[in-house]
């Protein structure tokens, strides 16, 4: 088939996919207990009592055990490269879903779909896209919101059979999130309202047919039963979330404020929707999103995602007839002007991309050598030539934007090669507490030993088959999910000051303890007789870690 000139840019397209820059190239911290649950599945089976920690019969929902059993296979296979590479499709995957979700949103506007989805792809890239189980949830409610807006449009009862298959990836993938795909159907359900509204208030949109949302309903819920823990498991998040312990400890669960940078920004972006949603007329279904995730993500940072991903969405209909990038035969001044704009911007948050993996940078161009150098060239040509002869490239004709789309092109072309590197230079992804494992597993058999770490340190340990008092799974430890004891709280009540540190060490036999400066232990065991003092180190940014061994 021939591609006809100035059909298709490129350059214009490959900057949906700018937001890949900013996926961190570590392993994220809660990656080393979803390894340990995947390889316990992958040798044992699916467990049901808490098998890692030094407590004992604690009844135990593996919510992710799925995406725990994949993450485990690729890095049996492939290492932690292969779980870092595995970041870059699930990422380009959520972008082009959001892309598609903007388009029909925006009525066929690819302008706005692509400006929308590109700005979401950086900010879900670079706060989300990590080794946890969001990856997957992310994707399935961007497809199920995808297919509900579909079925609304169409009325092809198809689009029915898309729920339970969604349904039944994410009550194994993330059972956490499971009730969520009911509670995106609500908007939807509420669109019916509209007939009320006297005043017309809302867009008089199409709605979709009661009994089909109803069977929708039904086909989640049936198809949430098939997984290993049946209706614990969908009820999960009930038991797990809204503890203010949890919520005023765990920083991820924390709420947004406007005391740090990102708190501003955030909070800017919120009351912006605001604004818009007051001056422009929408479907009811759009405002309760918007709202609806804002809330969520005002309550914790972790809901963030939530409202980038569907909260954001509704503004692809708001500016629906924003033509701001079209290839016009004639562009006007403002065109050009605002096209040149774009492009310095593109440049900066590709730079700002790279600069941030600037060490993976450096490391490929250490391995590789001129191979990279050729490799660039090589990807730089190709991409100009095809852009040049298929593209709309040799149309321009000023020479501000000719030499911005160049520059654009050499970017994208580093950045390829960047994520095809990085699956092969090794890095070094050995967590704080590595030296101390190491130092333990030289010096005791493992199955002696019981570790004391705070609430940060206890995965890698873990991991590496040592038990240890919790770890960053906080729901675990409420006697909500385990039916036997409030350990998370036991251990707040500690580092608080709530309970002296040698009544709390009476209760429980440990031979080794972990302290980082953030324990209330790091001040009073080094005067305590009853504990040495064994190993000492900085760690790469600058903590203190120390361990200590309880005298015979």
């Amino acid at each position: 088939m021939k591609i006809k000139p100035g059909k298709i840019s490129l350059i214009r397209y490959a900057c949906l996919l700018i937001g890949l820059l900013f996926i961190s190239g570590k392993i994220d911290n809660d990656g080393w207990f979803l390894l340990n649950h995947g390889r316990y599945v992958a040798e044992n089976g699916i467990p049901y009592i808490e098998p890692f920690t030094i407590h004992e019969n604690f009844s135990f929902v593996m919510q992710q055990w799925l995406t725990s059993y994949i993450f485990w296979e690729i890095y049996n296979w492939l290492g932690i490269n292969g779980l870092i590479a595995l970041l870059y499709p699930m990422g380009a995957l959520t972008i082009y879903a959001l892309y598609r979700l903007m388009l029909m949103t925006a009525k066929g506007n690819k302008d706005i779909a692509l400006v929308i989805s590109s700005f979401i792809g950086i900010a879900i890239c670079l706060f989300f896209i990590k080794n946890r189980p969001q990856i997957f949830s992310t994707l399935i409610f961007v497809i199920e919101i995808i297919g509900l807006e579909a079925l609304l449009q169409t009325n092809n009862k198809k689009y029915l059979l898309l729920f339970p298959f969604l349904s039944l990836a994410l009550i194994n993938l993330h059972a956490a999130m499971w009730p969520m795909m009911l509670i995106f159907m609500l908007p939807f359900f509420l669109d019916h309202l509209i007939c009320y509204d006297v005043k017309k208030y809302f867009v008089k949109d199409n709605t979709i047919n009661i009994s089909y949302l109803c069977t929708i309903a039904i086909l989640i819920v049936l198809a949430g039963f098939i997984n290993p823990y049946g209706w614990d498991a969908m009820t999960y998040v009930f038991r797990s979330y809204g503890y203010d312990i949890i919520s005023n400890y765990v920083g991820e669960m924390k709420p947004i404020t406007i005391r740090t940078g990102y708190g501003k920004f955030f909070e800017i972006l919120f009351f912006l929707m605001i604004v818009i949603y007051a001056r422009h007329k929408v479907a009811i279904r759009h405002i309760l999103f918007t709202l609806g995730t804002m809330i969520m993500a005002l309550s914790s940072f972790r809901s963030l995602y939530l409202f980038l991903t569907i909260g954001l969405y509704p503004l692809a209909y708001v500016y629906r007839n924003w033509q701001g990038l079209s290839n016009t035969s004639t562009p006007t001044e403002n065109i050009i002007r605002l096209r040149k704009v774009l492009i310095l911007l593109t440049n900066i948050a590709f730079l700002c991309g790279i600069v941030k993996q600037q060490n993976i940078i450096f490391k490929c161009v250490e391995s590789f050598g001129g191979i990279l150098v050729s490799l660039i060239l090589l990807a730089v040509g190709g991409l100009l030539f095809f852009e040049w002869k298929y593209g709309s490239l040799r149309n321009v004709k000023d020479r501000f934007l000719r030499w911005g789309y160049i520059s654009v092109a050499l970017i994208v072309s580093c950045w390829l090669l960047l994520i095809t590197g990085i699956k092969f230079v090794e890095t070094n992804q050995q967590p704080d507490s590595a030296e101390a494992v190491e130092y333990i597993l030289a010096h005791e058999p493992v199955e002696n030993v019981r570790l004391w770490t705070d609430y940060n340190e206890g995965n890698y340990p873990e991991f590496r088959g040592i038990r240890c008092f919790l770890d960053t799974r906080a729901e675990v430890f409420l006697s909500s999910n385990n039916k036997q004891r409030d350990v998370f709280y036991e251990y707040i009540s500690l580092e608080t000051g709530k309970i002296d540190y040698r009544t709390f060490l009476s209760w429980y036999d440990f031979n080794y303890i972990l302290v980082t400066e953030n324990d209330i232990m790091y001040a009073y065991l080094p005067n305590d007789d009853k504990y040495e003092l064994v190993l000492s180190y900085q760690t790469d940014d600058n903590q203190r870690i120390c361990l200590y061994h309880v005298k015979s």
